[in-house]
């Protein structure tokens, strides 16, 4: 395996030497919080963050995106596909929470006979250039949803904060061939190499959130009516702060805009969140899920039970954001925790 060094003094010579081929996104500081947004000003980049408070998953699947657009001439409809979908961007300084999400967001729009080509195409011309959690943030759990701070899987190329340099290294064939690319990057020494692998043990260790999520799914599947989900939502105010900071939340709307006396319009997919009372309300007045207690139940079943299911893993990736953001304090790690203790049910003996 072949390692380089990035100096910090070097971001802006990346971002120009890729910019002429990419757009860039990257971690900048915006109203007091981290957020990812396409890099004109290289010194705006951030990457001593602990996370974003948005998830860049807006990158891949934007909070309001354009389907496409129309045209009426006469009887005819004229559509116009977005144009943008073949640009080739690269994410820059993206956490292994979050770069382990795009799998998840990816896997959940390939299913089924209509496939949503907008998000794969944006995913498939999207380098990820992440960088390791060195001081995972208390309400990290990343370890318990096979994760890791330092989870290199997803990634093209990984980079790791070695305090005045980057130890950097090539994951899959795109970032390898990105690295050949800036052959200005020094070799890396092999105190570098072992000074990346003792920072991954202190970031494994400093996280002591340890959740046993095996067969969480068999727990929750027979208990849908236990009394647990009245205590568990009753603090809840369906803000839906948990959803809409989820990286693998992906509950969305659609809305028709039409421009007045134009003949002319677009489709928008918005994001919605399961949280909301007009989430599933139905056009005839009827709620299937009206009360709190059904909406809360219902993301956990989503993320614990229903996931494992129907994708055989898990829909969370630990990032902690629904547990530090929660305006009532409201810990999916308790909830889980409260919900492994729920004991099995037995089985009736049916007398002959």
């Amino acid at each position: 395996m072949e390692y380089k060094i990035l100096k910090k003094d070097q971001i802006i010579k990346l971002y120009n030497d890729l910019t002429k081929d990419y757009n860039f996104f990257a971690p900048i500081k915006e109203k007091r919080n981290i957020v990812f947004r396409k890099i004109t000003n290289p010194e705006e980049i951030v990457l001593d963050y602990l996370n974003s408070k948005v998830p860049p998953k807006e990158i891949l699947f934007p909070e309001k995106d354009i389907l496409f657009e129309y045209k009426i001439n006469d009887n005819e409809i004229e559509l116009e596909e977005p144009k943008n979908l073949n640009e080739q961007n690269i994410i820059f300084g993206i956490r292994p929470c979050d770069a382990h999400s795009f799998v998840l967001l990816v896997n959940f729009f390939s299913q089924g006979d209509f496939k949503d080509e907008i998000i794969i195409n944006r995913r498939k011309n999207t380098i990820l250039i992440g960088i390791g959690c060195n001081t995972p943030k208390s309400t990290c759990f990343c370890t318990s949803v096979e994760g890791n701070p330092f989870q290199k899987d997803y990634m093209d190329v990984f980079l790791v904060d070695l305090q005045n340099e980057y130890l950097v290294e090539g994951i899959s064939d795109k970032g390898k061939d990105l690295i050949k690319k800036l052959s200005w990057l020094a070799d890396a020494k092999e105190m570098d190499i072992e000074k990346a692998q003792e920072l991954k043990k202190q970031a494994e260790e400093s996280i002591t959130t340890k959740l046993d999520l095996k067969d969480i799914d068999k727990i929750l599947d027979p208990n849908f009516d236990h009394p647990i989900w009245k205590e568990v939502s009753e603090t809840c105010i369906g803000c839906g702060t948990c959803s809409f900071l989820c990286p693998t939340c992906t509950c969305f709307d659609v809305i028709d805009e039409n421009v007045p006396n134009k003949n002319r319009g677009r489709r928008i997919r918005i994001w919605d969140t399961c949280q909301s009372c007009l989430y599933t309300l139905h056009t005839s007045g009827h709620n299937p899920r009206n009360s709190c207690i059904q909406r809360v139940r219902n993301r956990i079943l989503h993320k614990f039970c229903y996931y494992p299911e129907n994708y055989g893993m898990l829909g969370c990736v630990g990032c902690g954001r629904c547990v530090q953001l929660c305006p009532v304090n409201n810990d999916l790690r308790t909830i889980i925790e409260k919900i492994k203790k729920i004991e099995p049910k037995r089985e009736e003996k049916v007398s002959a």
